[in-house]
């Protein structure tokens, strides 16, 4: 996994924080009135198409970064233990005493 200049979690702290959450609140109520009219203006229904698909991709958005930020945690993780561990048997023939060189 590539790494990038900016951390995975960042983005889905930001999707938890409390003015997406805020919006994901107020966005039904408003589609519900919407979607309640009798005769609705062609943008109106636009608007409503186009919110329940901004919300199917959000979700998706989220789950897939939960899992990339998990895959990236465990490859992080794996790969310096397996660095290490690897390095300091290369040098010294034994296992984790890299970890208190003094």
């Amino acid at each position: 996994m590539s790494q990038s200049s900016i951390n995975p979690t960042i983005i889905l702290n930001e999707l938890n924080s409390k003015e997406v959450k805020l919006l994901f609140e107020h966005l039904p109520k408003f589609l519900n009135e919407l979607e309640e009219k009798n005769d609705p203006d062609p943008i109106e229904v636009q608007i409503v198409d186009a919110a329940y698909q901004l919300i199917e991709k959000v979700q998706l958005f989220e789950a897939y970064m939960k899992q990339y930020v998990q895959e990236d945690n465990e490859t992080l993780v794996g790969s310096k233990l397996d660095d290490l561990y690897n390095s300091d048997r290369a040098s010294r023939g034994s296992g984790t005493s890299a970890l208190f060189k003094i």
